[in-house]
């Protein structure tokens, strides 16, 4: 069976969950029309993070096999800032000051792309995200030498695991990520926690813990933080019960 085919059943077996039925609609039509926006949807997400979700360019992250709910809330996030230009710029004050207080994530293209998103795709989305495999189908081989965590790594251990796997749903996992990715992301919120402000058409980010985290950290720790994560096995922990189980 080809990728294409598997992901046409993975999508059919999720909206055959998440979707429920609507009123004035048949439910086997609603289920339908969920399966081709979601699909069409993700299609548009791989044009920019790669086939099935595996990035191949460096600046952007792989959202293949990503939280479910970490997805949701970035998702949200984008859209929360897009919603407050939109608000402001039709003079809805009430609203546009209801928005603001929706945490935000800014990304030009991301905005433009979550603003797109109906509400009721999000959850499908993201849950038909979160069932890809990270790696794309096709597993890391082994390291012949398990890489050392870095020293300013060790605080990221409480939420993100000892092997890069978001403890709770709504952190991300860090394993295998994008080397270039992770080390702009932890500058973005390092200059937000040095008082940073967004500028128009610029990617910004804020977090209250991950600014506490990483305030003071030294740029050579950035760096390495960000190698010593993308060379995790995005599968975490299981990818290495297959492997001692393999020996």
């Amino acid at each position: 069976m080809n990728r294409r085919a598997r992901f046409r059943l993975v999508i059919l077996a999720l909206t055959a969950v998440v979707a429920g039925p609507v009123p004035g609609f048949a439910q086997t039509e609603q289920l339908t029309t969920v399966q081709i926006q979601v699909q069409d949807a993700l299609e548009a997400c791989y044009q920019c993070h790669g086939p099935g979700g595996v990035s191949v360019i460096p600046s952007r992250p792989t959202i293949a096999g990503q939280k479910a709910e970490y997805i949701r809330r970035q998702l949200a996030a984008f859209r929360a800032v897009a919603d407050t230009t939109d608000l402001a710029q039709g003079n809805d004050t009430k609203n546009a000051d209801a928005a603001t207080h929706i945490p935000k994530r800014t990304d030009p293209v991301m905005e433009h792309m979550a603003a797109g998103l109906p509400e009721h795709l999000i959850k499908p989305i993201a849950d038909a995200i979160a069932s890809l495999p990270c790696d794309g189908g096709t597993p890391k081989p082994p390291a012949v030498k398990a890489p050392i965590r870095p020293q300013a790594a060790d605080a990221c251990v409480s939420c993100h695991g000892q092997d890069g796997i978001g403890v709770q749903p709504h952190i991300p996992n860090l394993a295998g990520q994008r080397r270039s990715y992770l080390r702009r992301q932890l500058l973005l919120i390092r200059e937000t926690a040095w008082g940073a402000q967004p500028r128009k058409g610029e990617a910004w980010r804020t977090h209250p813990i991950m600014e506490a985290q990483v305030a003071r950290i030294k740029i050579v720790d950035v760096d390495a933080i960000a190698r010593y994560y993308s060379t995790l096995d995005c599968q975490g922990e299981s990818a290495k019960s297959k492997t001692d189980a393999q020996q």
